[in-house]
């Protein structure tokens, strides 16, 4: 073969190795400084999805161009392997949260009270879920909703697989089969949240016609909820409302907030049926502890 042939693929083979270990030499540095052509580079492949996907390409690079959007390997970290420390929610329904939550009740009856006028679900349910996700707004999470969610995009590829495997390791999981499912679990939840990130995505770009603020501003969970109820950009294009009737849907609003909670639990079939009332809880936060927290706390208001 020829010698210049030889070359030409030797390069090509060091080309696409280069490429390969680039994310994995910026995502330790988490920070691209200036240098908004490494960024770019760097989201690529959630770039190339999204656009794909229908998303507005103005709307994706300005999104990733804005300084406040940065890669960090942490909530990779934690919507794929999250899961495997389970919530408590017991402290939300103790004698100081029904304390606060009786309180609250009384100074927003009112709204509280429209609300289940509206929607048939209960005034205190309402309540009773605004304390165990914000404590009325008091929490509303610091995270910035575009490194949830581009972060969390890049979560099926391999650096980052790798990554979580990597701390599956250190937690010295002794039973073989045990470990084995684990390890398959986190190729799965790899592959899921980074299409549900890409979801979100392209949910925030739909929502920017009815958001108050620029998408860009929003701060959240770790997960990407934001708002007095944690709506995350899905549940928000599909269930947030307009409680005040000042043409907006502000979730950081009291009002905007109770009303969606009462249109997402009516959506998803809550009735006078008690089963009926646990799942549409559970699909607000997929938990049966949440559940019973909030059917517990509410019981006690």
């Amino acid at each position: 073969m020829n010698k210049s042939i030889l070359n030409i693929k030797s390069l090509l083979v060091l080309a696409f190795v280069m490429l390969l270990f680039i994310p994995c030499r910026i995502y330790r540095a988490n920070n691209f400084g200036k240098n908004q052509k490494q960024k770019i580079l760097f989201f690529k492949p959630v770039i190339d999805s999204l656009i794909a996907k229908g998303a507005d390409s103005a709307f994706v690079i300005n999104f990733i161009s804005d300084p406040k959007t940065k890669f960090n390997e942490k909530y990779i970290k934690i919507n794929v392997t999250g899961y495997l420390k389970k919530a408590d929610y017991s402290s939300n329904y103790n004698y100081r949260s029904i304390k606060k939550c009786r309180a609250f009740y009384k100074q927003n009856k009112k709204l509280l009270k429209s609300a289940e006028k509206l929607y048939g679900v209960p005034a205190k349910i309402i309540t009773s879920i605004l304390w165990i996700e914000t404590k009325f707004g008091r929490y509303t999470g610091k995270h910035h909703l575009g490194n949830v969610f581009f972060s969390t995009a890049l979560a099926n590829r391999y650096e980052f697989i790798k990554l979580n495997l990597n701390n599956l390791k250190k937690q010295n999981i002794k039973d073989r089969l045990k470990y084995d499912s684990l390890k398959k679990k986190v190729y799965e939840r790899s592959a899921k949240k980074s299409d549900w990130a890409i979801q979100q995505i392209l949910y925030l770009d739909t929502a920017r016609a009815k958001l108050p603020v620029d998408v860009s501003s929003l701060y959240g969970s770790w997960a990407g909820a934001f708002g007095l109820c944690q709506f995350l950009p899905s549940s928000y294009v599909r269930w947030a409302v307009d409680g005040n009737g000042d043409n907006k849907i502000d979730l950081f609003n009291l009002d905007d907030a109770a009303f969606g909670i009462a249109n997402y639990l009516i959506s998803n079939g809550w009735s006078n049926n008690y089963q009926d009332k646990r799942n549409a809880l559970f699909h607000y936060n997929n938990s049966q502890d949440y559940v019973h927290a909030v059917l517990t706390l509410a019981s006690k208001i």
